[in-house]
């Protein structure tokens, strides 16, 4: 499910979401009584697959990138490996796998002693990314999480995924309440009474677990819920045993690819839900390779900026003003678009008027390009080209330009578009990156 975008001027309620991983689970610190919930998980939770492969290479020991392959496709005539690429500073094993925390083994967990840092366990964590910044200690937050914990007593912490992945925190359950927010759950939560910790699973149809309950109120919504892994007050983190902590959230059949064959790398960031619905990254799309797109909500930035850069909540650059497109492809469908913080009126003039003050410089060309959407009903037919999305240079700012017989107007006053449609079994869709 995506979550709609916050208005890029709605910087009050974007304060507030800042607020919700500060919050989040503070019931599932020190609790009293009994909690609802199993003390084993459902086999619909499946277990820790294996990573795909990392392309001969292509690793942080010889690279900036860390490059995985899940397939191969075609188009016109000319093969694409399709892979995940993400920044070795995102890299989990890479910036924490070296170092030595002690480690203990539970039935349904382990602890790791890892002074508040978000830990690398071998063949569990795989698919855990690490998030850069100075005060989170690698966690999906931009709190402080030791000063957090010794303010309010044991938390649970939210942690990134790699590309690809959805957050294996949580659960989607309909239970038929009325609202969107209701079908999230946490897929596990750490309890923990007195110097006693438990893990308990999500057991449907259990009415009395945690669930999302609409509204944007903090404390409303995160009191009792608890999504991530359990910060303990002496530093140890627990993390759930034997339960995928993402869930790959592609097939096989790769109907639909994103394939750059622009001349530098595209940095894709998605929005963090539930959580504080910042950008987090997503998957870099990789000059000469095709790529899936992650679950949740994508803004495409800036062509040649660095994911660190971008993969992140900007004053200087409000609302998605550094991210010119939006969405991608899913399993089943591609859905492309125009973003908005990009070109709403308002913040485009605010922007359009400080490079004509000369306080700052324009987009350059260089960091913009054109998608081109094409679309294959037959397998062994040609590929239909449905429509481009590009910007033009107006003399003092970037203006949204499309063409194609499938746009699909996203707000005509702005002359945004986007190009969208469901695959079904045999079919294929390309989202193809070039140069301006």
């Amino acid at each position: 499910m995506k979550r709609p975008p916050i208005h890029p001027f709605d910087r009050a309620r974007a304060g507030a979401l800042a607020l919700l991983v500060v919050l989040t689970g503070c019931s599932g610190g020190e609790e009293k009584g009994t909690s609802s919930g199993s003390p084993t998980p459902p086999p619909s939770n499946g277990g820790n697959e294996p990573p795909p492969p990392v392309v001969e290479g292509a690793t942080c020991d010889n690279g900036e990138f860390e490059v995985r392959l899940i397939g191969t496709t075609e188009l016109d005539g000319e093969t694409y490996k399709v892979v995940t690429a993400t920044p070795c500073e995102y890299v989990l094993s890479h910036v924490q796998g070296k170092k030595n925390f002690p480690i203990e083994e539970h039935e349904t967990f382990y602890v790791a002693d890892s002074h508040f840092e978000i830990p690398y366990i071998p063949g569990v964590m795989d698919d855990v990314a690490y998030t850069p910044g100075e005060k989170n200690k690698g966690w999906a937050t931009g709190m402080d999480v030791e000063a957090e914990v010794a303010k309010l007593g044991a938390l649970p912490v939210l942690y990134h995924v790699t590309p690809g992945y959805e957050y294996g925190y949580f659960t989607e359950y309909d239970d038929d309440q009325g609202d969107i927010f209701g079908a999230f759950r946490p897929t596990w939560r750490f309890v923990k009474n007195g110097g006693d910790v438990n893990l308990l699973f999500f057991a449907p149809p259990d009415t009395t677990w945690p669930r999302h309950r609409g509204g944007w109120n903090p404390r409303e919504i995160n009191q009792e819920i608890g999504f991530g892994f359990l910060v303990d007050t002496d530093g140890k983190v627990y993390v759930p045993k034997g339960v995928p902590l993402g869930r790959r959230g592609w097939d096989d059949e790769l109907r639909c690819v994103v394939i750059n064959k622009a001349k530098q790398p595209v940095p894709v960031t998605r929005t963090q839900f539930p959580g504080d619905e910042s950008y987090y990254m997503a998957e870099t799309l990789m000059p000469g390779y095709a790529s899936i797109s992650s679950p949740g909500h994508l803004y495409w930035g800036h062509k040649g900026k660095r994911m660190i850069d971008v993969a992140k909540w900007d004053d200087t650059l409000p609302g998605n003003f550094d991210k010119p497109f939006l969405w991608g492809c899913s399993p089943d469908g591609y859905n492309v678009g125009h973003a908005e913080g990009f070109t709403w009126p308002e913040l485009r003039e605010k922007k359009r008027d400080e490079y004509l003050a000369g306080l700052i410089d324009a987009i350059p060309k260089e960091n913009l390009y054109r998608i081109k959407v094409y679309r294959k009903d037959d397998p062994n037919g040609a590929a239909e080209l449905l429509g481009e999305l590009f910007y033009e240079w107006d003399g003092d700012e970037w203006l949204p330009r499309a063409t194609g017989e499938k746009l699909i107007t996203i707000d005509e006053a702005r002359s945004t578009y986007r190009i969208s449609g469901h695959l079904g079994e045999g079919q294929r869709a390309f989202i193809v990156i070039e140069d301006l």
